[in-house]
């Protein structure tokens, strides 16, 4: 082993030994070339990586401060309250939005779901102090195409787990006494979370999208707010 060390360390001396004043300008000068080449190329990545990091962090914000912010047209109540009522009464005093907003409301739940059929108020109430948001529809004859429209865009939340629901709202729906248990809301499409409501009377894919993302899930529940 140490025979054959001394063996190539001799035949790189004599290596070195033949390469000519020419030979090793033109070396150094491929060494610096190939060297500048990897700096450039280093550079190009940091570059690069900072453009997509800065591209990154500007769309996080842009997007936070979409979902931030209150939809254009939405309004802002003052709460009534949480308080509970039996299953079946009509609430005590009148909801001072329509469709409601907060207020009296039933122990129970609506599911997550689209429906074809009107619920009451006074339970649809306990979904958005859970945090729900619940799409009204109201047209005076059939919509066919609206309601697909709206039911393609709920849809993913639905499936997602996500709180929300869709009906239609029925200002000529009662029971018992005649009275009736919805009220007509001056709009084809309203959209209700805890305090707020924004009415349409066209489809708005962003508007209705960027209400729901703004507002679903937020739990309204006494101290939890």
């Amino acid at each position: 082993m140490a025979r054959k060390t001394k063996t190539n360390t001799k035949a790189k001396k004599n290596k070195a030994q033949r390469e000519t004043p020419v030979s090793a300008r033109v070396r150094r000068q491929a060494e610096r070339q190939e060297a500048a080449r990897e700096r450039s190329n280093r550079n190009r990545l940091l570059i690069g990586s900072a453009a997509c990091l800065v591209a990154l962090v500007g769309l996080f914000f842009y997007l936070n401060s979409r979902t931030a912010a209150g939809v254009t047209g939405e309004e802002t109540y003052e709460t009534q309250g949480n308080n509970h009522i039996e299953y079946g009464q009509r609430s005590p005093t009148p909801y001072n939005s329509t469709p409601p907003s907060s207020g009296y409301h039933y122990g129970n739940l609506a599911a997550w779901d689209i429906y074809e059929d009107p619920i009451r108020y006074e339970q649809l109430v306990h979904n958005l102090e859970d945090g729900g948001v619940v799409v009204y529809y109201q047209c005076e004859e059939a919509c066919p195409d609206l309601v697909e429209q709206l039911t393609d865009l709920v849809t993913p939340y639905i499936d997602g787990g996500r709180h929300v629901i869709l009906l239609p709202n029925r200002p000529d729906w009662t029971v018992g006494d005649g009275e009736p248990l919805h009220q007509d809301m001056g709009a084809r499409i309203a959209l209700t979370a805890w305090t707020k409501v924004l009415k349409l009377d066209e489809f708005d894919a962003d508007k209705i999208d960027h209400f729901i993302r703004r507002y679903v899930g937020i739990d309204h529940h006494p101290g939890r707010y």
